[in-house]
């Protein structure tokens, strides 16, 4: 659409190529027609549609850039203005076509139409994405990353300032600027291939050796056309470096962590062995007559055995706990036998003190609950043992609670143990259950203790998904509470208490034990429940024993002369016939969960901890009087 000087009459855009006689459409330069009064584009070749990116004629007349700023429109008076006598004048202009910019020389000349009138021609002389191009030059000159171009020689044609800095000098090749020059080798062919090649590598530069990111392809030289490579590098030697250090110091901490358990396994077995002399031998001789003076004595040495195995159950749980190390199992169990059970075991050191140890159940509590009991008995047992050592005179209270809020199926129960004793100042309030902490070095020497029992609690409370909590006032006593949501279940068919108090028959027993304190204690304590018992010193009178037949059950020590337990389960696996099947119980100081699992893998079948708790050698027997279970019991119990 274009008015002509010569009449006001509008021409269809179609007609202007006609009027002047010339092939637009075919040339290769973008060619634009102004109507000479108004100053619009009136026609455009393909060339200028494709430069706009417009699909037709019309679609780029209804684009007409001079009504796009009076500036613009200044700017074409002007021009018009120049050429009205004659001639042609040169401009650049920069479009936006697509909402980037493009700039374009263009040349403006005045024609005159057939029939009279004039219009205003623009041809562009040259099309080119310039100020693309010079932000990408100045990027490339002050960029960081280096930036080469190699002939398919490998030497280096062109290079960024980065990249001559770097390797400086003429006659830089691709493979010599490697420290490995096979790899540079290597990867040139690659990249000449046509395979993309991306990698960290060492360079040799001007700085020493260093480390790149690098990646290297194939492409044309934009000048001659010839086969290039076309190189980026970014020095990562900082990231690679800390990246090292990292692996070397998470290397160092596993290995620390590592000597600590190992540390943590030898200390308790060591421990433990003679623990299960002082403790065991205390039990039979408190069954024995004895006077009072005696059995006074006698129970301060089982005091002092149990507050040693108490210290280091505190710090293996807490080495457990701390490396993620504790399953929680979930079985039904009764909660009123747990409470019962938590608070018997301080009835007597209560009792010695002149404290009123009262245990209080809400009756709307459920019966039986499904969870990790042994684990929330551990709890009560931290939160009693606090208040009987920290409480001089008046009482110890354990209570369950119903509480509501829990969603169907489960019951939110409120377990406490309030206390008259010290209470905890208001300063320790908020670290009570922070590891190692304890209301002073004056209560420390006082009452002892890790100060890990109430962390422990925590940790495991919070496993079970529950909240813990303290409330005191000091001097008035202290009140330890934790709210947990337990399924509700319905009272299990076993026969636990059943088969402890009895076997189906009496069994044959071989106990293997490297220590003669311990074979005398094992074997009084199975005799006493009925059994018959043999015992050897180490695996391989282990093996001759089992290989002669005729054991229903073997308690195998693990750490023995000669040959160890677990060599010798192995070997007895392999005996013909049933002895390949007598069940092995590893009696052991190992109670680490890695080291049970261990054991059951290499082919024992259950497993007692030492020091050993005759109830819990009892039950493990009664387990397997009747041969394999289909369900063998978890992990042993800790004394």
């Amino acid at each position: 659409m274009h008015t002509l000087t010569s009449s006001p009459e509008r021409i269809a855009a179609s007609d202007v190529p006609a009027l002047l006689g010339l092939g637009f459409d075919h040339l290769r330069r973008p060619i634009w027609v102004f109507d000479d009064v108004r100053k619009r584009k009136v026609y455009a070749n393909r060339a200028a549609l494709d430069l706009w990116g417009a699909s037709t004629l019309d679609d780029l007349l209804a684009r007409d850039f001079s009504d796009q700023s009076p500036a613009v429109r200044t700017r074409m008076k002007d021009i018009a203005a120049r050429i009205e006598n004659g001639g042609a004048v040169e401009e650049r202009w920069t479009f936006y076509p697509n909402g980037a910019p493009l700039v374009v020389d263009t040349t403006i000349s005045r024609i005159a139409l057939p029939g009279g009138g004039h219009a205003m021609l623009l041809e562009g002389a040259e099309v080119q994405a310039e100020a693309q191009q010079q932000r990408a030059i100045e990027a490339l000159r002050h960029t960081s990353a280096l930036v080469s171009l190699y002939d398919a020689d490998g030497f280096r044609i062109f290079g960024n300032p980065a990249a001559l800095s770097c390797y400086p000098g003429a006659g830089v090749r691709f493979a010599e600027i490697f420290a490995n020059g096979d790899a540079g080798g290597a990867l040139w062919s690659s990249a000449l291939d046509g395979d993309a090649v991306e990698g960290a590598y060492r360079m040799i530069t001007a700085h020493g050796e260093r480390w790149h990111g690098l990646a290297a392809r194939r492409t044309p030289d934009p000048v001659t056309g010839e086969l290039c490579v076309l190189v980026n590098e970014t020095d990562i030697t900082e990231e690679v470096e800390a990246q090292s250090a990292l692996a070397e110091a998470r290397e160092r901490a596993e290995a620390a962590m590592a000597a600590r358990q190992d540390f943590l396994a030898n200390m308790s077995h060591e421990l433990r062995t003679p623990l299960t002399s002082i403790l065991g031998f205390t039990d039979l001789l408190d069954a024995s007559k004895l006077d009072d003076e005696q059995r006074r004595r006698l129970g301060r040495i089982r005091d002092a055995g149990v507050v040693l195995l108490d210290t280091l159950n505190d710090v293996l749980d807490f080495a457990k706990l701390e490396a993620g190390g504790v399953n929680l199992e979930s079985r039904p169990f009764a909660l009123r036998a747990l409470l019962n059970q938590a608070a018997g075991m301080f009835e007597a050191q209560a009792l010695s003190k002149g404290l009123d140890l009262t245990l209080r159940i809400d009756p709307a509590c459920p019966e039986w609950l499904e969870g990790d009991g042994q684990r929330l008995r551990q709890v009560l047992v931290n939160f009693l043992g606090n208040a009987v050592k920290f409480t001089g005179a008046g009482s110890v209270t354990l209570s369950a609670t119903y509480r509501s809020g829990a969603k169907a199926g489960s019951a939110r129960l409120e377990l406490a143990v309030s206390d008259t004793g010290v209470g905890v100042p208001a300063a320790m309030l908020d670290t009570v259950f922070e590891r190692f902490a304890q209301a002073g070095p004056e209560v420390s020497r006082t009452f002892g203790g890790t100060g890990l029992g109430l962390a422990i609690s925590k940790e495991i409370v919070q496993l079970m998904g529950g909240e813990i909590g303290v409330d005191s006032i000091a001097g008035q006593g202290a009140r330890f509470w934790c709210v947990l949501d337990l399924p509700v279940v319905a009272a299990p068919n076993h026969r636990e208490a059943e088969s402890i108090q009895e076997s189906a028959r009496p069994l044959h027993v071989l106990v293997a034990d490297d220590n003669e304190a311990n074979r005398e204690l094992i074997g009084t304590l199975v005799r006493a429940m009925g059994h018959t018992v043999d015992v050897v010193a180490d695996g391989l009178a282990a093996i001759e024993a089992v290989s002669s037949g005729g054991y229903d059950l073997v308690l195998m020590d693990v750490q023995m002369p000669r040959m160890d337990g677990l060599a010798a389960t192995r070997v007895i696996r392999g005996l013909p016939g049933a002895a390949a099947l007598t069940p092995v119980i590893a009696l052991t100081a190992n109670v680490l969960p890695d080291q049970i699992a261990f054991y059951r893998a290499s082919g024992m079948d259950d497993h007692v901890g030492k020091p050993i708790s005759p109830r819990e050698l009892l039950l493990k027997i009664a387990l397997w009087s009747e041969g394999r279970p289909d369900e063998p019991m978890a992990n042993g119990a800790q004394a």
